[in-house]
């Protein structure tokens, strides 16, 4: 992640002092971001706290297991990267995840059953990085303090003692951005920190990393560092660096640095490419031909879907750029490794992605994601920061600013779901039923017991059993829910090693039934009213017109069907902008009386245009919206609408935030001048009463209208055989002989 100047900024409660970071070096942050901004952020985040696994949208990928921040420490209020390790002893594999204020260590040898084994404490950051080497991890951050040396040789036990902290060379920062370590050599690098590039440690004695060299002719933002054992570069220890001059903004790209003699570095090569803002990490392919990079600011700027570069680095002095790939989405490219023919990212708000090498090396299609930030997409610092797809079974971590650690395997889904007939309305009492299919993946052996329907309102969720029906078809009864309140449900299930698959989320509403017993698009009066005793405008008063356009009022009605609509004042065909317009005073457009008593829920709809930014006082000038109980004698504001907009808007009021429905409401839209040489034109058309009904319907009234007649049975026969409905009277899951049974037993009640 960049990291960015920090001069007198405060961070959720804790100002991070700027004496650390020596360097502007990521500090351009560009305004279409909100960037991530601290400890605790939570921008645009519906599920931070990570409660509801099934909230993740996924192919090809299986949640094995999740800890949020707060079950890896109680301090820490972001993770950035991860890192694998395995005991040589045991075998047993452990995530380690760099976090705001140190470093835990997680078994996931059973990755369904992560368990958090030990914390070393460290320096307070949004940035850390680790590293492993033999027994041995090292832990840095942009906080300082150097490098950390954790023994892990105890680990199975839940032990991790840093053993020694490494500051040297006391000539640079003790400030480091991102490690890389060569396991194959034996040798540590620290990339970034100030304005550095790489300083470089033996781990000859790995408990004491002894300062060798340093290379810092350019700032670098990460590396990776490969010991070549064959071909023309065998023997030789080279640097693929990202990063470039002036904190990595100038000249930014890929340096190739031979540091096979720590105390004379020597730059190989050196490739940029198209579109390029900060060139951030990238990682060699198995061959050693290709080195793919992620961008960390090209994303919304100078190109707007995510995009990976490849480079040829065949011949490590001359690289080259050879192709540019995307897969459509606009978020932030981040993090990426090569294992086998797989090229897996971390791509911050889309999450973990996977692409096919084998497919096409230069453009390779993506056949896997998991994405951990759901309800974004959008090209900001949030979501997955890295991953490490490295582990001898297969499991794979990745590291989530705001949501921790998640333990994956590949594989295809566990099951996929289908639901033939989604119900429109759900009971509020309860006992509405859906029928899903649930199909096995290839391969796969679901668990029945853990199929459930995940059912949400609000902050909420509710799971529910699904019961088998027949073959892989499974029925859920909904559970009571208030009345109005849109419901989100989804189906999950895991097969019998615990992998999860879960379906994208489904809405309805919770209400017997929905009507609309007042329509009016003002192609006739409808009982309205333009002009009322009182009103002292002297142009420009309400009239039904089919409107004259212009600059300031509408030149078409809303309605798809109809021409009419009231506005204030009508003027010839291309009149000047104040004309008819409304000059000295108000004028009012009265409803007529409305009876809402018997209605549960009424939401008052209506689209209006409003235009008051024209002539000598702009913006000085609203129109009131009010609501009456008592046919007009006392006035509730429904809204003043005072931002012009010049087009057609909604909007919709639920009637009993504002009074208690009577059987004489009304409604009335004041247009008014009262600024001198303002400029005023308004429009009001489709005014609807939409009516959420909450009370329980006679058996067999299956049209809402009251009654048990002709019109229901045509309803029932019309639906004969579905499965939900209201034509399910009994609720048992078929439209059959037994509710046109129901329904004959209530006619004409």
């Amino acid at each position: 992640m960049l990291k960015r100047t920090l001069t007198a900024i405060t961070l959720c409660s804790t100002v991070l002092a700027t004496a650390a970071f020596a360097h502007d070096d990521d500090g351009k942050i560009r305004d279409r971001q909100k960037p991530y901004r601290g400890p605790g952020f939570r921008a645009d985040d519906p599920k931070a706290d990570g409660s509801v696994a099934g909230t993740f949208a996924s192919s090809g990928i299986n949640l094995r297991s999740w800890l949020p921040l707060a079950q890896l420490s109680a301090g820490a209020q972001n993770a950035n990267s991860c890192w694998g390790y395995v005991n040589p002893v045991s075998g047993k594999e452990y995530a380690i995840i760099g976090l705001y204020d140190g470093t835990a260590i997680v078994d996931i040898t059973n990755p369904g059953n992560a368990t958090l084994k030990a914390f070393a404490a460290g320096p307070a950051s949004l940035w850390r990085d680790v590293r492993t080497h033999g027994t041995y991890c090292y832990a840095a951050s942009e906080g300082g303090s150097g490098i950390q040396v954790i023994n892990l040789v105890r680990i199975d036990e839940g032990l991790a003692n840093i053993v020694n902290t490494v500051t040297a060379p006391t000539t640079t920062t003790a400030a480091t951005h991102t490690l890389a370590v060569d396991n194959a050599s034996g040798f540590l690098y620290r990339a970034g920190g100030g304005s550095n590039g790489l300083r470089m440690y033996s781990l000859a004695d790995p408990a004491n990393p002894t300062y060798v060299g340093i290379w810092s002719n350019i700032y670098i933002h990460e590396a990776q560092v490969k010991t070549y054992t064959s071909g023309p570069y065998a023997g030789r220890q080279i640097a693929f660096c990202c990063g470039g001059a002036n904190g990595g903004y100038a000249n930014t790209g890929l340096y190739i640095v031979d540091v096979t003699n720590k105390s004379n570095p020597v730059q190989l090569g050196y490739a940029s490419y198209p579109n390029s803002r900060f060139c951030h990490q990238g990682w060699l392919d198995e061959s050693g031909k290709y080195f793919y990079i992620n961008d960390e600011l090209d994303e919304g700027d100078s190109v707007f879907v995510t995009t990976t570069i490849v480079i040829d680095v065949e011949n490590l002095s001359a690289p080259v750029h050879v192709n540019s790939f995307d897969n459509g989405n606009p978020a932030i490219g981040h993090n990426l490794f090569v294992k086998g023919n797989l090229l897996m990212e971390a791509n911050y708000r889309s999450g973990f992605r996977v692409f096919d090498l084998s497919v096409n090396r230069l453009s390779p299609p993506e056949i896997a994601y998991f994405d951990t930030y759901p309800g974004s997409d959008s090209a900001n610092f949030n979501g997955l920061w890295n991953i490490w797809p490295f582990f001898p079974s297969g499991t794979i971590i990745g590291s989530d600013i705001e949501r921790g650690l998640f333990v994956w395997t590949l594989g295809g889904p566990v099951a996929t779901f289908g639901v033939a007939s989604a119900p429109a309305l759900i009971n509020p009492a309860g006992g509405t039923t859906v029928d899903v299919s649930v199909t096995p993946g290839q391969g796969q052996t679901i668990d029945p017991a853990t199929a459930v329907m995940k059912v949400t309102v609000g902050t909420t969720t509710t799971n529910v059993p699904l019961t088998p029906v027949s073959g892989n078809t499974y029925r859920a009864t909904f559970p009571a829910t208030p009345c109005t309140s849109t419901v989100s449900y989804s189906f999950e299930v895991a097969n019998t090693a615990g992998d999860l698959s879960t379906d994208s989320p489904r809405s309805t509403l919770s209400a017997i039934a929905v009507d609309t017993p007042v329509d009016h698009n003002f192609e006739t009066a409808s009982g309205w009213v333009g002009g009322v005793a009182g009103d002292t405008a002297t142009s420009g008063t309400w009239v039904r017109v089919d409107p004259n356009g212009t600059t300031a009022q509408p030149e078409d009605d809303h309605s798809t069907a109809g021409t009419v609509c009231w506005v204030t004042g009508n003027g010839s065909v291309g009149g000047a902008a104040g004309a008819a317009d409304v000059d000295a005073g108000t004028t009012t457009l009265l409803s007529p009386a409305f009876d809402m008593s018997q209605m549960d829920e009424p939401t008052i709809e209506f689209w209006y245009w409003y235009s008051n930014n024209l002539g000598g006082a702009p913006n000085a000038d609203s129109m009131p919206v009010e609501i009456s109980a008592n046919g007009g004698t006392t006035w509730t504001l429904l809204e003043d609408i005072a931002t012009n907009n010049s087009a057609w808007t909604k909007r919709s009021y639920r009637v009993r935030n504002f009074i208690t429905p009577s059987a004489n409401v009304r409604v009335r839209f004041v247009a008014r001048d009262l600024a001198a040489g303002s400029l005023v034109e308004a429009g009001v058309d489709d005014f609807k009463i939409i009516n959420v009904d909450c009370a329980a319907s006679i058996p067999g009234d299956i049209n809402g209208d009251g009654l048990v007649n002709a019109g229901d049975l045509a309803a029932l026969l019309g639906s004969w055989g579905a499965t939900s409905g209201p034509a399910d009277i009994n609720g048992d899951g078929t439209v059959n002989a037994t509710d046109l049974a129901i329904l004959v037993s209530n006619w004409n009640a």
